[in-house]
């Protein structure tokens, strides 16, 4: 697409509106230095969209048209510049904005205008056929003309030949690729070979699944067969519970006529009993009446209990004395037992010899009387005794007479030992069963009150505790093995 003409306003050095064409198809632009041709160039480039960077410019308002300061004569004659103003300050004929308008003819013999305007603000306008555009549109239009404003592939700058004869051949193929345009299309193809990386895989995947799925179908075909004959089995099973359940119901019918008038029968017989019931309550009325004046005398005669064994504990002390005393007086009495024992062992063995000395005694005096009748006879007949026969005689009439002097002391004293005896077992027999008496005197009322009151208990129809069982039967031991003793 050829480029007819350009129209400037106030671009750099072009003071107010200029047209630059037409232009031909090969077209040289001479002039001496300063005369602006670098400044068409510029003109183009900006109106086609390139950045002021690129334009020898720092800044977009710098492209804005200002005017020469004016030089001052002197008094002298001579020519000055005014040094007191800003360098920054404007000169005459400033303008406030620029703009630069490209004139394109297509291959359709159609004109297209591409205006840009700048303010000195820095602030961009774009025209597209003299109608206001976003940078968006207008840059789109340019494209579809194949002027691609980052590649620059519309005009060729100082130095551009020796940069693209020095660069390697990657930048090379980049550069060429920017020229031609498929440098911008290279994150759409590798977006669209990713897409085609990820199509690839899907549909291995979905060839996987579908065969998965196919099994899957045969298996639910199997499942569907498996579930309709459950189903059916469940419609079996429905049908045997319904009958089931109908047959319980009828069942259930009969028994809740069965039971009504059972319920009928007993609500005539349950007023009667309920009469006997009346009746059977007030005798309990009555009887716990008596079990509570029965309890009050179990609790009167529980004290008297309590009283009576505080009693007995009070005397117990003077039993435990009493009973030392009677196995004191029992060890005693043994005792007196044993020597008894031996007394009269004693005294049977003194009788015996007692006894077989008086034979002894008797039977010397009667050869005494004898010697002395023979004696007598002989004195009568002028007899006397011979020395040897009187010598023997004396021996045989001393030992007699002391033997009879000793034994009847000891007699007489084995007499006396064996009657003190006899009244000091006497005596300690009698004290026994005094203290005996006494005792039995002491438990005789409580064997009666405990008989008397485990009997009103048991009319009651209470039982005695475990702990006054314990007490009585102690107690009853206790007096069982005084009384053997």
């Amino acid at each position: 697409m050829p480029l007819v003409r350009i129209e400037v306003c106030n671009f750099k050095s072009y003071r107010g509106h200029q047209t630059i064409g037409p232009f031909k198809n090969f077209t040289s632009v001479i002039g001496p230095n300063g005369a602006g041709k670098s400044n068409l160039m510029d003109a183009i480039s900006f109106v086609l969209g390139v950045k002021s960077a690129q334009l020898r410019s720092s800044q977009l308002k710098d492209l804005v048209y200002r005017g020469r300061r004016l030089a001052k004569e002197n008094p002298d004659g001579s020519m000055a510049v005014d040094d007191d103003d800003d360098e920054e300050g404007e000169g005459e004929g400033t303008a406030k904005k620029a703009w630069v308008s490209a004139v394109y003819l297509d291959t359709d013999d159609k004109e297209w205008t591409f205006q840009r305007t700048i303010s000195t603000t820095g602030a961009s306008e774009y025209k597209l056929n003299n109608r206001t555009v976003t940078y968006s549109a207008y840059n789109a239009a340019l494209m579809s003309h194949n002027i691609l404003v980052k590649a620059k592939n519309f005009l060729v700058f100082q130095g551009d030949v020796e940069a693209v004869a020095s660069q390697s051949p990657r930048e090379l193929s980049k550069l060429i690729e920017q020229i031609s345009g498929s440098l911008e299309l290279a994150a759409e193809y590798e977006k669209a070979k990713e897409d085609q990386d990820k199509a690839t895989e899907n549909a291995t995947f979905n060839f996987s699944k579908r065969r998965g799925i196919a099994g899957e179908i045969k298996q639910y075909k199997e499942q569907k067969g498996e579930a309709e004959r459950f189903e059916a089995m469940e419609q079996e099973r429905d049908a045997l519970i319904l009958h089931r359940i109908l047959f319980k119901l009828y069942h259930i019918e009969e028994s809740i006529e069965r039971n009504a008038h059972e319920i009928r029968t007993k609500n005539k017989s349950l007023s009667e009993q309920r009469e006997e019931q009346r009746v059977h309550d007030e005798a309990l009325d009555l009887a716990r009446s008596e079990q509570a004046k029965a309890r009050t005398g179990v609790l009167q005669m529980e004290k008297k209990i309590k009283k009576g064994d505080k009693t007995l504990d009070a005397k117990r002390p003077d039993l435990v004395a009493v009973e030392a005393q009677i196995t004191h007086s029992t060890r005693k009495m043994n005792n007196a037992k044993k020597t008894k024992q031996d007394v009269v062992k004693t005294q049977a063995d003194l009788e015996d010899r007692v006894n077989n000395l008086e034979a002894e005694l008797t039977k010397v005096k009667k050869d005494a009387d004898k010697a002395q009748e023979a004696q007598r006879k002989k004195s009568q007949n002028n007899l006397a005794l011979s020395e040897d026969s009187l010598e023997e005689y004396r021996s045989l009439q001393l030992p007699i007479f002391l033997r009879s002097k000793n034994d009847k002391p000891s007699k007489s004293l084995l007499e006396k030992k064996r009657r003190v005896v006899v009244l000091s077992a006497h005596s300690r027999r009698n004290n026994r069963d005094k203290k005996r008496s006494v005792v039995h005197v002491m438990r005789k009322p409580r064997p009666k009150v405990r008989r008397r009151l485990n009997s009103k208990k048991r009319s009651l129809g209470c039982r005695p505790s475990s702990t006054q069982r314990n007490k009585s039967w102690r107690i009853n031991n206790l007096s069982g093995q005084r009384s053997h003793n």
